[in-house]
């Protein structure tokens, strides 16, 4: 059963964790990741190594949805849930482009992933405002 918090609702597919890191210092991204779940279940899979982290970790969490123009955007309460291809993707660009500590895979291929443009608003903490496929690819 999904842990319930006031922050946390079914539209949020994504989620970053930021804190130290004994090589990149302190205030870094250290993870990227997804879920088709709900993110409280999800982020006790890391409760483990975020506990003996040293100092205390913050958790950014986002939802996905598609872009058409900024008049339509800030109409929205929030975007509908993503669908799980899709969330799949933009993991994926994120992760090849920011680089987090822990995160292992997508660090180094970016394989099927085109056509992906993401806007990131809102608090996005250490991500990239803008990024996209294209960019990395040509």
């Amino acid at each position: 059963m999904e842990k319930r918090h006031p922050y946390l609702k079914k539209y949020h597919v994504l989620y970053s964790i930021e804190g130290s890191h004994p090589v990149y210092g302190r205030d870094v991204l250290l993870y990227i990741g997804k879920t088709d779940g709900g993110i409280g279940n999800r982020l006790s899979y890391h409760e483990e190594w975020v506990d003996d982290e040293l100092d205390p970790v913050r958790v950014r969490i986002a939802s996905i949805g598609e872009f058409t123009d900024w008049d339509e955007w800030e109409k929205l309460p929030h975007y509908p849930k993503a669908n799980p291809e899709i969330v799949s993707k933009v993991e994926a660009l994120l992760i090849f482009a920011h680089q987090p500590a822990y995160n292992t895979m997508w660090k180094i291929s970016l394989r099927q992933r085109n056509g992906i443009r993401i806007f990131n608003t809102g608090k996005c903490g250490f991500l990239l405002p803008e990024l996209s496929y294209l960019y990395y690819r040509g």
